[in-house]
């Protein structure tokens, strides 16, 4: 993946997230399904610069929150769960974690074996986001 005018540090896991998992990109910031996902629906806003969160500007910071929000009520649309975590990376890479969560998904098998079957494939939630992002704007 290379969008012009972004400074990429590949060590990172953010960075190396491929463009397969691209559900839009802004001058502040880009957002990806996580190809690696706690639950289904699970996407994260990027910082366009690989810096941490203390040096995100405001403006930037703001522009990152907005978009969270927005996931959040097209994800609802698409898969209703009852609530959000919401999380935010510090470093090496500010970015803001959106994971949809339902009663009852930290099932038996996460907490003792530290895994979890996710049922839909990122690429699914890929599709998904997209088609809803067309239908309902943004």
């Amino acid at each position: 993946m290379h969008i012009p005018g972004i400074k990429y540090n590949h060590s990172c896991f953010l960075c190396s997230i491929g463009s397969e998992y691209l559900i839009k990109s802004t001058g502040e910031y880009i957002v990806k399904v996580n190809p690696h996902p706690f639950n289904n629906g699970h996407v994260v806003v990027i910082s366009n610069e690989h810096k941490p969160l203390g040096e995100v500007t405001p403006l930037e910071l703001f522009s990152m929150l907005k978009e969270a929000a927005s996931l959040m009520r097209h994800l609802r649309h698409i898969y209703n769960p009852q609530g959000f975590n919401v999380g935010i990376v510090n470093k090496p890479h500010a970015a803001i974690h959106v994971v949809p969560r339902w009663n009852g998904d930290a099932s038996f098998v996460a907490v003792v074996f530290n895994a979890k079957p996710v049922p839909e494939l990122p690429e699914k939630t890929r599709d998904n986001l997209l088609k809803e992002l067309k239908v309902n704007g943004q």
